[in-house]
């Protein structure tokens, strides 16, 4: 009985719901009204740029992947308190994790290009801990909303790491969206599974001819 519930376990493990390590990953945690769009210092669990702060926006220009909000990593100009954001530049938003040194983490993330707008002005850039992941890009053009793809890639921890998305595109206040994203610890591939598995057989096998 207890070898039976050993593997029960094992099997049992992997079924339950991994951990969101991304805080606001839908960037809902600040409420704006439908149909506005504001230009932030930062988000809740997100820092950005002092010069440019960061665009959130409900339902303008396209609607979100999930929820209501989203980001443009493009901004346009806009006050927020005292500060006067500049969108000369480019805009970025970054994140760090607490991660475990050695693991593998599942990251993903939604993309699309701002609607009516070209391919030269919508990219969003990808990094983590300062190394490329990706760059998104894509045309809005003769699109009337937003055309949303999801992303997904494997990431390595190393302790404390910062997962990164930049605008890549033109600085002209027009710029590609993110939403969703999301990170959770990597869960093994079936076979995995088979060999734990075996591998609590093969010890009762041999528990049982000690017995015996």
């Amino acid at each position: 009985m207890t070898r039976l519930f050993a593997v029960a376990l094992v099997i049992a493990a992997p079924l339950a719901a991994q951990a969101e390590l991304i805080v606001n990953g839908s960037f809902e945690a600040e409420v704006i009204n439908a149909g506005s769009w504001t230009v932030l210092p930062s988000l809740t669990g997100w820092s950005a740029d002092a010069s440019s702060g960061v665009e959130l926006r409900n339902g303008v220009s396209g609607t979100a992947h999930q929820g209501a909000n989203y980001v443009e990593l493009d901004t346009n100009p806009g006050q927020f308190g005292n500060s006067t954001f500049d969108s000369s530049t480019n805009s970025s938003i970054w994140q760090t994790v607490a991660t475990q040194a050695g693991q593998t983490y599942d990251l993903s993330w939604a993309y699309s290009p701002r609607a009516g707008v070209a391919a030269t002005s919508n990219d969003i850039l990808v990094y983590w801990n300062n190394t490329l992941l990706t760059a998104n890009t894509g045309s809005g053009v003769g699109k009337p909303n937003h055309v949303w793809s999801v992303f997904n890639f494997q990431v390595s921890g190393t302790g404390s790491d910062t997962l990164r998305f930049m605008a890549g595109g033109a600085a002209d206040r027009l710029g590609g969206s993110l939403d969703s994203v999301s990170m959770t610890a990597a869960v093994p591939e079936p076979g995995t599974y088979a060999l734990m598995i075996a591998g609590l057989a093969a010890v009762g096998f041999m528990a049982r001819r000690r017995a015996a």
